[in-house]
């Protein structure tokens, strides 16, 4: 099977590998979009180290393949896309259905390798099938719009809050949209311009260029950091009312220095938010089967996975917003 692989910082080559055999409880995946995520350019520039070759990729979409022994009915060609963190199944935490945070996980092209692979293998309890009449280009994007989901929810109830939310890109704009869905008055903040206009596109009520007001100005109710900088942080703990709650959801490669004093005196609850859990993933789904979410519009870019280099390359250099990548000639 094809595959691209990550042979070095900056550095993609196209490879045939075997195609995997799915196992006892698992399906295997004909993969046909990759969408290009943050964590997925942090292995590219070296800030985060893998094997290599080592193959990245974890936002995806494709149609059953295969099945391996004990699963349930599955029809090859069902339309489908893939929780990539698989929890253990055995901790307690996964038994409490927190298998997000499980210690012993394993995740597409984090852990192990990942979607940009003409085939993948799934335990079949991480496959989600894709609701009737959804593209598969949108299936891609169900597991960032968890991600924001997550936020969101982690954030509490919203209706009439004001809410500030650090970053607009992908996952920002998620969130703002389902934080507006939620009732609340939202603000983002970005430096990017073309970023700022996404967002009043999107619902934002007010932008802003830094997000990093005078502590007294504007306090919000919620704040969420979506932009994984650790510069970010300490705005989104200042730029928080007296009571508020602040959610951390990107994660800053450096730590963030942050005033615990101020946390104190404020009594500011600051909680984090990783990736997502299975309630989260069907909220998802149906956000964006029922156009509630306009996800597909932040789709800036669409590559063959032959010009996986340029694709790799062009979210480098901030053009756009999401690019996804076709690893087969189907289009839906």
């Amino acid at each position: 099977m094809k595959v691209v692989e990550l042979v070095a910082p900056g550095r993609l080559q196209l490879a045939e590998r075997p195609a995997p055999e799915p196992g006892s409880g698992e399906v295997r995946i004909a993969v046909s979009h990759v969408g290009i995520c943050g964590t997925d350019m942090e292995f590219y520039a070296g800030r985060r180290s893998a094997g290599s070759p080592f193959i990245l990729g974890h936002e995806c979409a494709g149609r059953i393949d295969a099945v391996g022994p004990g699963c349930g009915d599955w029809e090859t060609g069902t339309a489908v896309t893939v929780r990539p963190n698989f929890g253990c199944g055995r901790c307690a935490l996964c038994d409490a259905g927190r298998d997000n945070i499980c210690s012993n996980s394993r995740g597409l092209g984090v852990t192990v390798d990942g979607c940009l692979a003409e085939f993948i293998v799934a335990p079949e309890r991480y496959v989600w099938r894709v609701p009737d009449g959804m593209s598969l280009e949108t299936a891609t994007l169900i597991e960032p719009t968890a991600v924001a989901e997550r936020a969101v929810r982690r954030a509490g109830m919203l209706g009439g809050r004001r809410v500030l939310i650090l970053g607009a890109g992908t996952i920002g704009l998620l969130a703002l949209q389902s934080a507006s869905l939620a009732g609340a008055e939202v603000t983002v903040a970005d430096p990017i311009p073309k970023r700022r206009e996404w967002a009043k596109t999107l619902g934002a009520s007010h932008v802003e260029e830094a997000g990093d007001g005078a502590p007294d100005d504007a306090a919000f109710d919620v704040v969420i950091e979506t932009a994984g900088v650790s510069r970010t942080v300490p705005p989104a703990i200042e730029r928080a009312r007296p009571g508020g709650r602040v959610v951390l959801t990107g994660i800053p490669m450096d730590e963030a220095s942050v005033g615990t004093r101020w946390i104190v005196w404020h009594e500011l609850e600051v909680v984090g938010s990783f990736i997502y859990d299975l309630t989260d993933f069907a909220r998802a789904s149906d956000r964006l089967a029922f156009g509630e979410i306009d996800a597909l519009s932040l789709v800036t870019g669409r590559f063959p996975v032959e010009r996986a280099g340029e694709a790799f390359e062009s979210v480098a250099r901030r053009e756009g917003m999401k690019v996804l990548l076709r690893m087969t000639e189907e289009e839906n």
